[in-house]
């Protein structure tokens, strides 16, 4: 019986995750992001710099559906844009909308 009373505890500490903070969401949000645009791009960062200024999104079951402002930089040029994506919950995979 004391076996698994011990069981009991271990599952139900294990099974209790930490739920991340807003700020710290939209962190790790930006960050992905970020990381897609210059990774998946396949461009030069020396040519082309991006910088995500604000997001908004909502939560899911399963992602973050979001909203970037993102600033591109090229030659001299900049313009700000808005971007839609969708982010998993790991924040590891983003699938771009618009």
């Amino acid at each position: 019986m004391r076996n698994w009373i011990v069981i009991f505890i271990l599952l139900f500490l294990l099974g209790c995750q930490k739920k991340p903070k807003p700020a710290e969401v939209e962190q790790h949000l930006k960050k992905a992001m970020t990381e897609f645009l210059f990774n998946s791009a396949n461009r030069d960062t020396s040519a082309v710099k991006f910088d995500v200024k604000e997001v908004l999104y909502f939560e899911d079951v399963e992602f973050y559906e979001c909203e970037f402002n993102v600033a591109m930089k090229q030659n001299g040029k900049d313009t700000v844009g808005v971007m839609k994506a969708r982010v998993t919950k790991d924040f590891a995979g983003v699938t771009r909308k618009m």
